[in-house]
């Protein structure tokens, strides 16, 4: 875990620590030039939704690795898991840390569970149960929650949004300044990513000031693949800058590590999996090259 945390930790290692990519980037400026986001009492907050209409693109998988990626390089990470489905929620339930709970409740930490690593989630309302079909959030008091948390020193609030753009979806796009799309290196990531983008569209003229596109990040990534190196042409030559330099390679430690309710980044960091995620917090907290 030490290394994994000098790693995340600034620019100057990159290439050491990674040398494993043959694709590796020269060092980051020390800046987070992607984002315009809010600032209470001089610091910066940076909100994040991980957002996809598409499912099965492993927009969860990205959303918790991100999320304990920059809790890891020591910054206050709050995941909110605001898909009913309960996925994230369930996928780290091997990283409670009971002795970090608070019992507060005027505090805004008191309804979140206390992870691992400094890390902090809402969990979904639908992990552990069933719940109506025609529920939708509480837009309101999830808008209180955030700026609570920001008051109270978080550094980044990370959103799982479910793979559709319903009351839930649309809620994680209100919470956040940004969206991060996980896009699938397969024949038909073109076509489900110009839907989300207009998308994003509308929802920017609806809630201003929310649901920028940070950008795109391929996953489920195998190079010896063709149609995979010809997906990421195309992504290449139609997003330019908005697609990270980053890549998320199919990994079945992923998998695992699901099953035991952790991250790869506490089941087995030197899988080429948790290379990739810890390549792409990077990329998100330093910038692009």
């Amino acid at each position: 875990m030490t290394r994994l945390r000098h790693s995340l930790s600034g620019p100057s290692s990159y290439r050491k620590s990674w040398s494993w990519n043959k694709r590796a980037l020269p060092g980051f400026a020390p800046a987070i030039h992607q984002f315009t986001s809010s600032s209470r009492g001089g610091r910066i907050v940076r909100s994040i939704a991980l957002a996809n209409q598409k499912g099965g693109v492993g927009k969860t998988t990205t959303a918790v690795h991100l999320a304990h990626g920059l809790a890891l390089a020591g910054s206050t990470v709050v995941l909110l898991d605001l898909d009913p489905q309960g996925n994230a929620t369930l996928g780290l339930q091997g990283m409670l840390d009971s002795d970090r709970d608070v019992e507060d409740d005027a505090s805004p930490f008191a309804v979140l569970q206390a992870l691992e690593d400094g890390l902090w989630m809402l969990p979904s309302p639908g992990a552990h149960r069933n719940i109506d079909r025609n529920a939708v959030p509480d837009t309101k008091k999830l808008s209180t929650l955030v700026a609570r948390l920001e008051e109270a020193g978080v550094d980044w609030i990370v959103v799982d949004c479910p793979p559709r753009m319903d009351a839930w979806g649309y809620a994680g796009l209100q919470l956040c300044e940004h969206v991060l799309l996980p896009v699938q290196s397969e024949f038909f990531a073109m076509h489900g990513l110009s839907q989300m983008i207009q998308t994003l569209r509308a929802a920017r003229k609806q809630f201003p000031g929310r649901a920028e596109l940070l950008g795109v990040v391929p996953t489920m990534v195998d190079l010896k693949e063709s149609i995979t190196r010809e997906v990421l042409e195309d992504l290449k030559e139609n997003l330019g800058d908005q697609l990270f330099d980053a890549m998320i390679f199919r990994d079945l430690a992923v998998v695992e590590a699901a099953s035991h309710g952790q991250t790869l980044f506490r089941y087995r960091m030197d899988a080429k999996g948790a290379l990739a995620y810890a390549e792409l917090a990077r990329e998100v907290m330093y910038g692009r090259a």
